[in-house]
């Protein structure tokens, strides 16, 4: 597993091979790849953009800073990320608990049929809350609660 570049080949590569949950949560965000890659590469700052060792995308994710004690999370990841799967998690546990130390709150809304996210985001310690908008799920993270 290796960093790669925010680059449109990247981010094109990883758009065409994107788990079904992610491809139907950005429908209701994005209309197309350019789309896409404007917004992961708008988003770099402060991500990661990680790779198999055949130079396949595997997943993209960061935190977005609302300001200086709230981020918002964010992760995509790719068909190829379950043959990966132990190394990408115990990565994406680190920066999780990099977040954690650098703000006080972590949230984001999740697709509510991404089982595997929901059920790891809860493993991390993040709160899963229902919201009026029945398809997503509010997850958070708040120092002062934990």
């Amino acid at each position: 597993m290796k960093s790669i570049e925010f680059n449109k080949e990247n981010l094109g590569k990883l758009f065409d091979t994107l788990r079904q949950s992610d491809k139907k949560e950005l429908n209701f965000y994005i209309k197309n790849k350019k789309e896409f890659i404007k917004i992961c590469q708008l988003s770099q700052k402060g991500g990661y953009f990680l790779a198999d060792d055949k130079n396949r995308p595997l997943a993209v994710g960061g935190a977005k800073e609302i300001d200086n004690s709230t981020a918002q999370l964010w992760l995509l990841s790719s068909k190829y990320f379950y043959k990966n799967r132990f190394y990408l998690m115990k990565y994406i546990y680190s920066k999780i608990e990099f977040f954690k130390q650098k703000y006080s709150k972590l949230y984001n809304y999740i697709y509510f049929e991404n089982f595997d996210a929901l059920i790891w985001l809860k493993k991390c310690g993040f709160k899963i809350l229902d919201t009026k908008d029945k398809r997503f799920k509010l997850f958070y993270f708040n120092k002062e609660e934990n």
